[in-house]
């Protein structure tokens, strides 16, 4: 099964049954933490360039220490370190880690790649259930057209070749995927079977496809029937050991024109995308972060516990409108998913 699955909401029992009688949740399943808006690389399209631009704050290991715990025992089951800045860049990331991984909670990373060589990535790959590089190139020229002036494509190659050698000499079980935002340059686009065949060449399990929906996109240019050839060489690259995950239902809306949303509320932040900055300001999901109509609290001034149960979460979720909301979110295909599921209840549904 796909990790893009939105089913995969059926594997929390008792907190889809809450949300389900109740339209919310007691916690979150994961929760997205920005370390730092500290970054390396300067990416045209970064969907996070104002909180980087403007400050350069992290959260303190303390802070994290105290957190971590509070989380755990509200049920959250996953973490994913990504931005705000580059994740890796944090000067306490190897200790944040261990200390994720000693509150049994599920690490994911989303990063840029570019500092493994300089972290203990043999003691702490293992700790982590999935890494995915954010690549989006396949040379040393179309790198610096996605990431900007200050990455090293070099390096990130050399890092992704160690990452994949400590996790065959431990036979650790962390998924090693790169990822590529699509629909910012056609040409690149164009070319994408470059990406893939590097990917496999560089031993990962996964190359992952998703359009963008930033600064920089660009929906006209490719047609319907050239995407198709695209997605095709790029599926027939796989085998047992290497796949291709491309959001099919998301680049389905693109093609078809119609990205427009078909559910009225967000249902999947009961669940997932909540975000706590580096500043230590909590938003309801990633997509409003940093704006004051996402803000729900601060973990400097009150447990996530009291802001995930507090009156201004509801109030801001009751108030959202999410046709306002960027186009293709990362909340976009479970909202979808579960407002069909809530709107389409079976009659006699104990008769099976």
């Amino acid at each position: 099964m796909s990790f893009l699955n939105t089913n995969k909401v059926f594997y929390h029992p008792e907190r889809f049954d809450e949300w389900n009688s109740s339209g919310d949740t007691s916690a979150p399943i994961t929760v997205k933490i920005d370390l730092t808006n500290v970054c390396n690389h300067n990416c045209p399209g970064c969907i996070d360039f104002d909180l980087i631009e403007n400050d350069n704050n992290q959260l303190k290991l303390e802070t994290i220490e105290q957190l971590l715990p509070n989380l755990k025992k509200m049920g959250v089951k996953g973490i994913n370190y990504t931005g705000g800045g580059e994740p890796t860049t944090h000067k306490k990331f190897a200790e944040i880690v261990k200390k994720t991984h000693e509150n049994n909670l599920d690490i994911g990373l989303i990063t840029n790649g570019s500092r493994f060589h300089k972290l203990p990535m043999d003691t702490i790959l293992n700790m982590f259930t999935w890494v995915r590089v954010s690549f989006d190139s396949y040379d040393e020229e179309t790198h610096k057209k996605t990431h900007g002036s200050m990455a090293k494509f070099n390096q990130m190659v050399e890092n992704i070749k160690l990452l994949v050698q400590i996790k065959e000499k431990q036979g650790c079980d962390t998924t090693i995927g790169l990822g590529y935002i699509t629909n910012q340059y056609p040409e690149m686009d164009r070319n994408l079977h470059k990406f893939i065949s590097l990917s496999k060449k560089l031993g990962v399990d996964y190359a992952q496809l998703r359009p963008s929906f930033g600064f920089l996109y660009d929906y006209e240019s490719i047609s319907v029937k050239e995407w198709d050839k695209i997605f095709q060489k790029a599926k027939g690259c796989e085998t047992d050991k290497f796949s291709v995950h491309i959001d099919r239902k998301k680049f389905e809306k693109i093609l078809a024109n119609n990205v427009q949303r078909c559910y009225s509320r967000c249902h999947a932040q009961s669940f997932k995308s909540t975000t706590i900055s580096a500043t230590g300001d909590v938003y309801i999901c990633c997509s409003l972060s940093g704006r004051s109509e996402g803000h729900i609290g601060n973990i400097k001034e009150q447990t996530f516990y009291e802001i995930w149960n507090g009156e201004t979460r509801k109030e801001v979720l009751e108030k959202l409108d999410v046709a306002k909301c960027p186009h293709l979110c990362v909340g976009d295909n479970m909202n979808e998913y579960l407002e069909f599921f809530k709107n389409n209840q079976p009659q006699h549904k104990n008769f099976l």
